[in-house]
């Protein structure tokens, strides 16, 4: 009689045996050991001679799929075809393809991606599936330097070598994870000489900034007026052009560095970079905005605090991060750039090269006179503060 599924799953081998076989039918029949496994195995003829093809365990494999690969089998034969060998060869294929370079690639991408932002998720998938296209199909083990050198050349004649080093870095560490799961014994990626392969990179610069006027005036039209971001990140980038401040300090600024009555920002030694106390008087641009941002942020004793912790200020990079969104790439515009931008501008309108430095909060003077002159050229510096706000407000709205 054949099985069913309720004794095959109650089945067990007798005490003081090895092993029992029960039938199902056409050949089919479960292996029960003493150890508590149970085996299907198909018995069948070929060329004259009896032999067993192993489909699998219970209860991995139920008396149902069980029965559907003995008939795949039994349809085999009818052919003329050996199912051992033909399941075996499918096991081969099957482990082939997860030893390609795309499927090995991706289990990499779902063991690291928690990891990551769903931006940087997207970007990395988009490397591995379109750059990297031409390895898809290789047997990571077959992979050498030659292969990974071609994506790197298709890199750079796409017209986006910039790429080539942090697709080269995600294929090293994809190639490490390989070795880590024995798929590859040497990973061709590693000590590849980039520098030898593609034309050097242009250099950024490290401050990149914008100086023409009509080019300013669309940087700061699409600061003012595009909402993405969080609401710190999109005021602060507001307010580091017509400040003239580093972004740490920008970051760092606390509501009681902030003199309404004076119309001044009075920022102490500890946080700045040349370790003395810095005034940046307030336009009035800035105050209306400042007091816009008060009504959102007072709740923290930072200007621009963490959304995620309130006692502390937001997040590094979030200002050059938002000019990336906005479109401006990092050889065109960083957020240390505006205080180079203001600088080059306020020379070319003539103002008054000490007040320029003086409100970049650069070494000006003896020291004696820095020593005791913290409100150097204040009142040329609030004039020029002034006429720069309503500088950047004329070139935005035009």
């Amino acid at each position: 009689m054949s099985l069913t599924a309720l004794e095959v799953k109650s089945i067990t081998c007798p005490e003081g045996k090895k092993q029992i076989k029960k039938f199902d039918g056409n050949g089919l029949f479960l292996l029960v050991k003493s150890n508590g496994s149970k085996l299907w195995r198909m018995r069948f003829k070929l060329s004259g001679k009896h032999k067993e093809l192993a489909l699998g365990q219970y209860p991995t494999i139920p008396l149902v799929e069980a029965r559907k690969l003995a008939e795949e089998a039994r349809v085999s034969l009818i052919q003329g075809i050996n199912p051992i060998d033909e399941r075996r060869e499918r096991k081969r294929s099957h482990a082939a393809i997860d030893r390609q370079f795309h499927a090995v690639a991706m289990n990499w991408w779902e063991q690291q991606k928690d990891s990551w932002s769903a931006d940087h998720q997207a970007r990395v998938k988009r490397f591995i599936t379109n750059d990297c296209k031409s390895l898809s199909k290789l047997l990571v083990e077959k992979i050498d330097a030659g292969h990974i050198t071609e994506v790197m050349l298709s890199i750079e004649a796409s017209g986006s070598p910039k790429k080539a080093p942090v697709i080269l870095s995600i294929i090293n560490r994809i190639f490490g994870y390989a070795l880590a799961h024995r798929l590859t014994r040497y990973n061709p990626a590693q000590g590849l000489p980039l520098k030898d392969i593609i034309k050097p990179l242009p250099k950024v610069r490290s401050h990149s900034a914008i100086i023409k006027a009509s080019e300013l005036g669309k940087l700061i039209y699409d600061i003012d007026t595009s909402p993405t971001g969080s609401f710190c990140t999109v005021e602060a980038l507001k307010l580091i052009p017509r400040l003239f401040l580093r972004p740490n300090e920008i970051r760092n600024l606390k509501w009681e560095y902030v003199d309404f009555d004076d119309k001044l920002i009075r920022i102490p030694a500890a946080e700045m970079k040349k370790d003395r106390d810095h005034l940046v008087p307030l336009s009035k641009q800035v105050i209306k905005q400042l007091r816009y941002i008060q009504g959102v942020t007072s709740y923290s004793v930072y200007v621009f605090p963490s959304q995620r912790d309130s006692s502390r200020p937001m997040s590094k990079n979030v200002m050059t991060n938002r000019l990336r969104d906005l479109g401006y790439a990092a050889d065109v515009m960083s957020a240390h750039g505006f205080r180079s931008t203001a600088s080059t501008i306020l020379h070319e309108q003539g103002w008054n090269h000490d007040a320029i430095e003086a409100q970049l909060a650069h070494l000006t003077g003896t020291n004696t006179s820095r020593a005791y002159n913290r409100s150097m050229h204040l009142p040329e510096r609030k004039k020029m503060m002034q006429e720069w706000s309503d500088y950047l407000e004329r070139i935005s709205s035009k």
